[in-house]
């Protein structure tokens, strides 16, 4: 018996393993869009946070700036 590549079993076997392998492919990326939205998710909380920093970064630059020209303002006493 000749077995060549035009066969049915040949054609039902590679049928087949391309079934599993699309099917393999389709869960994966599956997977890598929950990977995504998880990774969204966290971009847009970590972009929230440095928004937050940042504004408290502002305040206290203005309350430093402010506390630097009061003590500019005082009399020097160290010559005394």
């Amino acid at each position: 018996m000749e077995t060549s590549i035009m066969s049915p079993i040949m054609q039902w076997g590679f049928a087949g393993f391309s079934g599993i392998l699309l099917s393999i492919l389709v869960w994966l990326i599956r997977e890598l869009l929950k990977v995504l939205k998880e990774n969204n998710r966290i971009i847009a909380s970590n972009t929230e946070a440095i928004n937050r920093v940042g504004g408290s970064a502002d305040e206290t630059f203005r309350v430093v700036d402010g506390l630097k020209n009061e003590l500019y303002r005082r009399p020097c006493i160290a010559g005394r």
